[in-house]
């Protein structure tokens, strides 16, 4: 099921199908981005990692459906749950893994921690609820300034949007027509709040006055594709749209979390059952044998492992590495 607002629905092609190219590569991808974030939890709860660490267990056929359809010169940003986006951004397995432990070898040397990661294409995760969409919009018209054909990605979540600069970011992307597509990735909890005791409104999709807007659940990553294939040219073309994916964390609001106190057991198994990581391997055992989705399997360990091993054995950060990043010349 899939709801518009002001947007033709008959503009919106849903032509993707399933292929063994793709399939595969869905799933070896979201099964690397599954090792980072268990091996993640399980540092954590070691006292490895330090600070916060959000995970996005559950949540991965989102990012793997955009990864589909980014260009390299568009631009992403989101919130301090990040880690996704910073894969399908080309940030490495040893880069995550090694800034979550503070190393030299980290995304950014050890100093910006889980929440805090970055490249050319990613601008980051933010630790500040809402902010990414203000810095997000910004991006947008950095896009349009230079007369670029590309789109700014901006992601935050079910809370973020109850967040005043959101809704002042939206008007200024419509006023501008940005290039913007906003993705509120609707979890249906605001840390350990329920969307029902955080708004009246949760149609996220139709917040933003005259900026059209789709929304659909995060099971289909045809539909996702597709869904973001569309929103893409629309927002080059004719400016901004919003995204409401509703979705949903296996994973504890961040790794601090001891027991789902604000959620039934019940509640998680039923998602752990409709796991996104099982409907991809279930979509690859459909074109694979068991013995190539088993050589899948044994390839990414295999290179998972191989970057634990090289962030275990790589240095800490330098000293003097306190001293450098602060201020820019």
């Amino acid at each position: 099921m899939i709801d518009y607002y002001l947007v033709d629905k008959n503009t919106v092609k849903l032509k993707t199908t399933l292929n063994k190219e793709l399939v595969q590569d869905v799933y070896r991808n979201m099964l690397i981005l599954r090792l980072i974030e268990e091996y993640a939890n399980s540092k954590y709860k070691k006292g490895n990692i330090r600070g916060f660490c959000h995970l996005v267990i559950g949540q991965e056929n989102i990012y793997m459906s955009l990864q589909k359809v980014l260009d390299k010169n568009d631009k992403v940003i989101g919130s301090y749950r990040c880690h996704g986006l910073a894969f399908i951004c080309g940030i490495s397995i040893e880069s995550i893994i090694g800034e979550l432990l503070g190393k030299a070898i980290g995304n950014c040397k050890g100093k910006g921690g889980s929440m805090h990661l970055y490249n050319d294409q990613f601008y980051g995760g933010h630790g500040i609820v809402g902010a990414q969409v203000s810095l997000g919009t910004g991006l947008g018209f950095a896009l349009q300034y230079k007369k670029v054909k590309n789109v700014a990605f901006v992601f935050f979540g079910d809370g973020a949007a109850n967040q005043g600069q959101v809704w002042e970011s939206f008007n200024m992307a419509a006023l501008w027509k940005l290039p913007v597509v906003y993705v509120c990735e609707n979890n249906h909890y605001s840390m350990w709040t329920p969307e029902s005791n955080s708004t009246t409104y949760p149609e996220y999709f139709k917040r933003g006055y005259n900026i059209p807007g789709i929304r659909l659940t995060d099971k289909n990553i045809t539909q996702l594709i597709d869904v973001f294939t569309f929103a893409r040219q629309h927002a080059i073309e004719k400016g901004p749209i919003i995204l409401q994916i509703d979705t949903y964390r296996t994973c504890g609001h961040s790794c601090l979390d001891v027991n789902d106190f604000y959620r039934s057991t019940e509640e998680i198994n039923e998602k752990k059952n409709n796991d996104c990581l099982k409907e991809a391997k279930n979509n690859l055992q459909k074109f694979a044998t068991c013995e190539e989705v088993k050589i899948i399997e044994d390839e990414v360990i295999s290179c998972f492992e191989e970057g634990v091993k090289k962030v275990i054995f790589s240095k800490e950060p330098d000293i003097d590495e306190l001293l450098k990043d602060v201020y820019s010349e």
